[in-house]
């Protein structure tokens, strides 16, 4: 049995070329990026003040076989209807992806498809057409209007990360989990989620608050405050 896309290891057939992501394609874009997750996963997430690579990826290289990669999957769409990989949904602005290099990958199938994957390197590993490294105009891969840049109707986009991204200017928000695809819960409402992440949201500032040392000034202004405890209340 076929595996679906988002699972299936890239190769060259997938290949169209490599880019750079640039300050005016964020701005054409506009838009966010999005990641989303579990508790648990949350709260190595906000623990570690960066969004880890908590996945892998995978190609097949013409070489030396399959090749399996540390990396985080986030993505340029935001499903209405509800995320099928976790109740809590990270936002974070596309500016975080500036100056980044990508090599593209597209694939077609009910839905068009298209993985823009973080490489540094920039070694060829796949040729297009005789083109050992070949280098994509980035809007091909949107529809264009005097506005700007637009996600293509019906496409899906996903964004695999190679190098962690701070937790910089994020959002966390809980939203409808109706389906799990990773298997991991059997689904968890808008209102189930809100409810989690008020408790995760009041834990993270109280360690935020104790441990960056903010308390510190204040106590040397207001000796008595040593060795309270602080409760915050929503």
């Amino acid at each position: 049995m076929t595996e679906p896309d988002y699972k299936r290891r890239f190769d060259v057939s997938d290949f169209r070329g490599h880019f750079k992501w640039t300050k005016k394609m964020t701005k054409d874009l506009g838009g966010s990026l999005y990641h989303a997750c579990h508790k648990n996963e949350l709260l190595k997430i906000l623990k570690k003040d960066s969004l880890v690579l908590r996945s892998h990826w995978s190609l097949k290289l013409p070489t030396h076989g399959v090749c399996k990669v540390p990396g985080v999957w986030t993505g340029l769409n935001y499903f209405v209807h509800g995320n099928h990989y976790g109740p809590f949904l990270i936002k974070f602005p596309l500016s975080a992806l500036n100056g980044k290099s990508f090599i593209a990958f597209r694939r077609k199938g009910e839905r068009h498809r298209y993985f823009f994957v973080e490489y540094e390197a920039r070694i060829p590993i796949y040729s297009f057409k005789g083109d050992s490294w070949r280098r994509v105009n980035s809007k091909v891969y949107f529809d264009s209007s005097t506005n700007g840049l637009h996600l293509k109707d019906g496409a899906i986009y996903d964004v695999v990360l190679t190098t962690e991204i701070p937790l910089k200017k994020m959002q966390v928000e809980p939203v409808h989990h109706p389906k799990c695809i990773s298997g991991k819960c059997s689904g968890v409402s808008k209102r189930e989620a809100r409810k989690m992440i008020e408790k995760i949201a009041l834990c993270y500032v109280r360690e935020k608050i104790y441990n960056d040392g903010i308390l510190d000034g204040f106590v040397n202004i207001f000796p008595d405050l040593e060795g309270l405890t602080l409760n915050i209340e929503l």
